[in-house]
C-alpha cells in the first residue's frame, strides 16, 4: 500500500480481538490499525493492552462515531491517532504515517475543537447526569423517577436545569447535545 511516500506493508489482518492478539504475536508490526467495534469486544481495550506492553507501537483507531467521547476514550487509552471510517484513504495513510513517527502523540480530525468543547463543558450535577443518562437510554419521566427513587416533578426539575445548561429545548436536543459533548453514552450504542 502506498500514497507516494514509503511503502506500507500489511503484515496481518484480524476480524476479532482474539485473532488480533494472535496475529500480533506472530508478526512484527510498527503500527496496528484497530476498529473500535469488534465482534468479541471493544478495540479500545486492545489499544490499552498494546500501549501498556509497547510504548513505541503506533496505534490507529478506526471508528464510525464522530463524537467527543469516542475521541477522548481513544486518546486516554494511548492511541496515536483516531480516524473515522468514512475518511478518505489518504487520511488513513496519513494517520498510519503519524503513528510510526509519533506513536505517543495523539492526533485526530477535530481534536482542537473537541478540547475546546471539553474545557467549556456545562457543569451538570451528578444527579442531573444520572437523569440525563436514563433519558438518553429512552426512559420516560416516570421511568427515571422509578429508577432513581424520586418524584416525577423532581425529575422534571432536573431536566429543566439540564435543558438550560445545554441550551436545549426538549429531551431529544438535550440528549443529542450531551452525546456530542461526551457527557453521556446511551447503553444501546454498540461502541463501534
Amino acid at each position: 500500500m502506498s500514497d507516494g511516500g514509503r511503502a506500507i506493508e500489511v503484515v496481518g489482518t484480524a476480524t476479532s480481538l482474539r485473532e488480533a492478539i494472535q496475529v500480533l504475536g506472530e508478526n512484527q508490526a510498527h503500527v496496528v490499525v484497530i476498529d473500535v467495534g469488534l465482534p468479541d469486544g471493544n478495540g479500545i481495550n486492545l489499544v490499552r493492552q498494546i500501549r501498556a506492553k509497547s510504548p513505541s507501537m503506533g496505534l490507529v483507531v478506526l471508528t464510525m462515531y464522530d463524537d467527543d467521547n469516542t475521541l477522548f476514550t481513544a486518546l486516554e487509552a494511548g492511541a496515536s491517532a483516531l480516524v473515522l471510517k468514512s475518511a478518505a484513504a489518504p487520511s488513513v495513510l496519513s494517520a498510519i504515517r503519524h503513528a510510526v513517527a509519533n506513536p505517543l502523540r495523539f492526533t485526530a480530525e477535530g481534536l482542537a475543537e473537541a478540547i475546546q468543547r471539553r474545557e467549556t463543558l456545562p457543569r451538570l450535577s451528578q444527579r442531573e447526569l444520572e437523569v440525563l443518562a436514563l433519558v438518553a437510554d429512552g426512559e420516560t419521566v416516570a421511568g427515571v423517577a422509578s429508577a432513581l427513587f424520586m418524584s416525577q416533578s423532581t425529575v422534571k426539575t432536573h431536566l429543566g436545569k439540564v435543558y438550560a445548561k445545554l441550551g436545549a429545548h426538549n429531551r431529544a436536543s438535550a440528549v443529542m447535545a450531551a452525546i456530542k459533548l461526551g457527557l453521556v453514552q446511551p447503553q444501546n450504542r454498540a461502541g463501534s
